[in-house]
């Protein structure tokens, strides 16, 4: 079978070899779609720069540092590393780089956030609470704070982070569902804002296997079926040992536009664009809804009115009292889907079908100060470069260096022994060389020279203290101990200042998150059912009984991400508050465990429940006992 050269198609493949009229629209369908294509393909050459840096980034973070390229001057370019050992020396490394990334996601898991929404109407409070519960579940069943916590990483690696929001079946169950995109895989147009409002391209490369492709896209549709196998005819369904190294990234760093990975794969190009067209903007007055639809239904729009004329004529109302729906023509921009076969067939295409109205991707990149993107890593390997090098240099000093030395004249050798006896005998445990010193000749002596000297030690905690100063990440902040006599005021106050140099990447990280979670909850108000407000909210859905889904798309939240309820110092002051109203006798004590965050909360919830049954059943036991009393005298004395 002839390997067919992806880079090399052609729009004729596609189009019919005659065009004529009944064709003209087809080829103008065409030659738009490779357009499209062919825009995804110059979006995702377009950043090699930035996939090349992420790649370093990685390397150094966990480890890998002398593999960058260098050019020799016979012309040769080999990685640092090899050419250290042409040289005699062994590339040594102290990674710094990841110590810092760990203190810094040591700092984002200690302080956990979680969503809250608030509706902006305070009579739909009630609302707000219950989407609240639901989007904590949301952050449950997809392990979010695990997922933040690695896409954080990523961002402090990268300088990017991407997630992915959709609605299907997965893993048993049809949810809402978030997934980490790798950036080896993801594509966008250029973009200045640092809000990405700009964007107007974006995508993403799959690579699916036969049963996974179907399963999308066939759509229980055996024609449509066969259809797809025949696109990807030369992909077997027999599974192929994956010839890549495992659990590396070199698989995704050598990842192609147009052809798969692995040949059991399938290449699916999944692009959103930012489209536009003419559209009227509808509004029904007798409804008072407002719709969009194309130019070319307008007559729908005009018989409509004539029919509501019409039927008011026959009741002699008069036509300009009738309420018709006004039309207004404007320009619509709207996100529109295509996945692409890598010769070009569209799989599946479509206007965005989330209520939101937009791509299900959701970003973020740092700083984007003119474009460009430079990351937490980035700034620090220079440093990390000059450690290596230092600690290499004086691995190198020490090994050249003379130590211990001995020098031996040779008119001093005794009688009955050589060299290799005087070096054994030299060297041995309370050894004894016996010889007869000449007159006038050198003795023999051990030369030790430490010529370790040479400022290496002063550079070497220089670019240390270097490191600390740049990444804003100092000794306190990663819980290094300090020098007796240090005040405790002084450590809190380095801690509160590592803190603030890295705020601008936690709110940064921040803001993706809002932005994210608002999506997740768009997506949910668009696709929740009665069922799953029961399932999730239980009672508290259950008590508003006035509220349907409907009321709860209809319902307009702001999300904001707060302090998480776990955190420990939110339990604690608010442990204290509802103590201090139960002492001074505002709150119950079933009130205060039931609303408190205390350990042992539920077991002594238990029990305080089980003692008020037995209560309770004793009353009862005395007041049937009392009434039994009463009844009898009643009856043996009537007077009484």
């Amino acid at each position: 079978m002839t390997k067919i050269n992806y880079r090399t198609f052609s729009r004729a493949n596609l189009m019919p070899e005659v065009l004529n009229d009944e064709t003209n629209s087809v080829a103008d369908l065409y030659k738009r779609d490779f357009d499209v294509l062919n825009e995804a393909r110059s979006a995702w050459e377009s950043i090699a720069h930035f996939r090349q840096q992420r790649t370093r980034n990685r390397n150094y973070t966990f480890g890998n540092q002398w593999n960058d390229a260098i050019m020799l001057p016979d012309g040769r370019a080999i990685t640092e590393e090899q050419y250290l050992r042409e040289q005699g020396k062994v590339p040594l490394k102290n990674n710094m780089i990841r110590q810092l990334v760990k203190t810094v996601l040591g700092q984002f898991r200690s302080a956990q956030t979680e969503p809250v929404c608030v509706a902006r109407d305070r009579a739909e409070q009630s609302l707000g609470e219950m989407m609240t519960t639901v989007m904590q579940y949301a952050y449950q069943h997809n392990h979010l704070y695990e997922l933040d916590s690695r896409t954080l990483e990523e961002f402090l690696i990268s300088g990017s982070c991407f997630h992915k929001i959709g609605y299907g079946t997965r893993r048993g169950k049809t949810d809402v569902w978030i997934d980490a995109v790798a950036p080896s895989r993801i594509f966008f147009n250029a973009m200045e804002d640092c809000r990405l409002w700009d964007c107007s391209l974006v995508g993403e490369l799959h690579d699916m296997t036969m049963p996974q492709l179907l399963a999308r896209f066939a759509g229980g549709d055996k024609d449509k079926a066969a259809r797809l196998r025949h696109i990807y005819g030369n992909i077997s369904d027999e599974l192929i040992y994956n010839t890549h190294d495992m659990l590396s990234g070199h698989k995704l760093d050598s990842i192609d536009f147009f052809s798969p990975d692995t040949p059991n794969s399938c290449r699916v190009i999944e692009v959103w664009r930012l489209d536009s067209c003419e559209r009227l903007q509808c509004h029904d007055t007798l409804t008072g809804e407002l719709y969009k639809i194309d130019v070319s239904q307008a007559h729908i729009i005009e018989q409509e009115n004539n029919q509501r004329i019409s039927d008011a004529r026959k009741q002699g109302i008069e036509p300009n009292d009738v309420p018709l729906i006004i039309t207004e023509w404007f320009i619509d921009n709207y996100w529109y889907y295509r996945f692409f076969s890598p010769l070009g067939h569209i799989l599946d295409e479509g206007e965005s079908p989330y209520w939101h109205g937009e791509h299900p991707y959701c970003f973020r990149l740092y700083p984007l100060l003119d474009g460009e993107v430079h990351s937490f890593v980035e700034d620090v390997i220079d440093q990390q470069r000059y450690i290596n090098r230092l600690i290499t240099m004086i691995d190198f000093i020490m090994g050249s260096s003379a130590k211990g030395v001995l020098l031996f004249p040779e008119d001093q050798i005794p009688d009955g022994m050589t060299i290799d006896d005087i070096a054994a005998e030299w060297t041995r445990y309370n050894g004894v060389i016996l010889f007869r010193p000449k007159p006038g000749s050198t003795m023999p002596q051990q030369i030790s020279v430490n010529a370790t000297n040479v400022g290496a030690y002063e550079l070497l905690s220089l670019q240390i203290r270097l490191l600390e100063d740049i990444s804003g990440v100092h000794s306190a902040i990663q819980g290094k101990s300090v020098s007796s006599g240090t005040p405790s005021s002084l450590y809190a106050q380095q801690v509160q200042y590592s803190a603030t140099n890295l705020l601008d990447i936690f709110e940064s990280f921040k803001s993706f998150r809002e932005e994210r979670d608002t999506k997740i909850m768009k997506t949910i108000q668009q696709y929740y059912s009665d069922e799953h407000y029961m399932l999730i909210a239980g009672e508290a859905y259950n008590e508003m009984t006035q509220h349907t889904p409907l009321s709860v798309r209809n319902a307009e939240f702001n999300l904001v991400i707060t302090e998480s309820a776990t955190a420990p110092a939110f339990r604690h002051v608010a442990n204290d508050f509802l103590l201090s109203l139960f002492q001074t006798g505002q709150i119950s004590l079933q009130t205060l465990l039931e609303t408190g965050a205390f350990p042992f909360a539920d077991k002594l919830l238990q029990r305080l429940n089980i003692e008020q049954q037995q209560l309770s059943e004793q009353q009862q036991q005395i007041i049937d006992a009392t009434s039994r009393v009463v009844s009898e005298q009643s009856q043996s004395s009537p007077q009484a």
